[in-house]
C-alpha cells in the first residue's frame, strides 16, 4: 500500500478520485468501441477501442494499486483456466435451459438453420469479437466497482449497486422497456457473485462470454421467430434467471475455494 499512497500524494489524488477517473476513461473508451460496431459498422474501430481500453486499464490499475489488469481482477496467477470454463459452462447453462424452454413451449420456433459451414462462419468473429467486449464490461462494471467498494459497503449492497452500474452501462438498451431492464438487473447480480467469492473475474468473464456467445448463435445465426403473446422470451429469460440466482449462488460459493488466486493483490 505505499507504493499507492506515494503515488496518490504525487498527483494529490484520494483513492476515490482515481477509481471515478478510471470510471470515466474506461467508459468512455469501452462506449467508443460499441459506437463504432453499432453506428459504423466498423470491426477495425470496434478493436482499435477495446485495444485502447485494456492498455488504459492496465496502466490505470497501476496507477491505483500498482498492479496493472490485475487490480481489476484479471490476475494471470493461480487456477484461471479452471475458473475460466467453470464459467463459461455455467454461461451455456443459464442461457441454454431457457432457450430449450422457450422452443419446447412454443414461445419461440426455429426458422432458419444455416449449415455447419455457415455457422461457423457467421459466429466466429462474433466469438473473438465479443471476448474483449465481455470482459472490458466486467472490468468497467464489476471489477472496478469491487477492488474500490469492498471494504466501504456490505456484500449485498455491493451486489445491488454492481447490477445497477451494469444496467445504466448498456445505454443503447434504455428504451427496450423493463423485460430488458428486469434480466440484465438479474444477469448483473449473477455475474458478480463470482467476482464476491473468488475476488477475481475470470469465472464470471467465462459466464458473461460463453451467454454472450450462446445467445447469439442461436438467436442470430441459427434465426427464430417469437410465436407466442401469454410472454415475451425476455420475460421467460428474467424468471429462469430469478429461479437460477439461488442455485447459481449455491453453486459459485461451494466451488469458490478451488478458483481463488494464491496471490494476495484483492486482499
Amino acid at each position: 500500500m505505499s507504493t499507492q499512497g506515494s503515488k496518490i500524494t504525487k498527483f494529490n489524488i484520494s483513492p476515490s478520485g482515481i477509481a471515478g477517473i478510471t470510471f470515466v476513461i474506461l467508459f468512455l473508451l469501452y462506449h467508443a468501441a460499441e459506437y463504432m460496431l453499432l453506428f459504423h459498422n466498423s470491426v477495425v474501430g470496434f478493436l482499435f477501442f477495446q485495444l485502447l481500453f485494456f492498455v488504459a486499464a492496465y496502466f490505470l490499475g497501476n496507477w491505483y494499486s500498482d498492479n496493472g489488469l490485475a487490480a481489476w481482477g484479471l490476475s494471470f496467477k493461480g487456477k484461471l483456466m479452471g475458473s475460466l470454463f467453470f464459467g463459461i459452462f455455467m454461461g451455456v447453462v443459464m442461457y441454454a435451459i431457457p432457450y430449450f424452454i422457450s422452443l419446447a413451449l412454443g414461445i419461440e420456433s426455429i426458422e432458419i438453420v444455416p449449415n455447419l459451414t455457415g455457422i461457423f462462419a457467421m459466429s466466429l468473429p462474433f466469438v473473438f469479437g465479443v471476448l474483449f467486449s465481455s470482459f472490458s464490461e466486467d472490468i468497467l462494471t464489476r471489477g472496478l466497482i469491487y477492488k474500490h467498494f469492498k471494504k466501504a459497503i456490505k456484500p449485498k449492497l455491493l451486489i445491488l449497486f454492481s447490477a445497477t452500474i451494469y444496467v445504466l452501462n448498456h445505454i443503447y438498451r434504455y428504451q427496450d422497456g423493463i423485460e430488458t431492464w428486469m434480466y440484465l438487473f438479474l444477469l448483473g447480480v449473477i455475474y458478480i457473485i463470482p467476482v464476491i467469492y473468488t475476488k477475481r473475474l475470470w469465472l464470471t468473464g467465462g459466464m458473461h462470454w460463453a451467454g454472450n456467445c450462446f445467445f447469439y448463435i442461436f438467436h442470430n445465426v441459427i434465426q427464430v421467430k417469437i410465436q407466442a403473446t401469454y410472454i415475451t422470451p425476455n420475460y421467460l429469460f428474467a424468471l429462469c434467471l430469478a429461479l437460477f440466482l439461488p442455485i447459481f449462488w449455491a453453486l459459485i460459493k461451494a466451488f469458490a475455494p478451488y478458483f481463488k488466486s494464491n496471490s494476495t493483490i484483492w486482499k
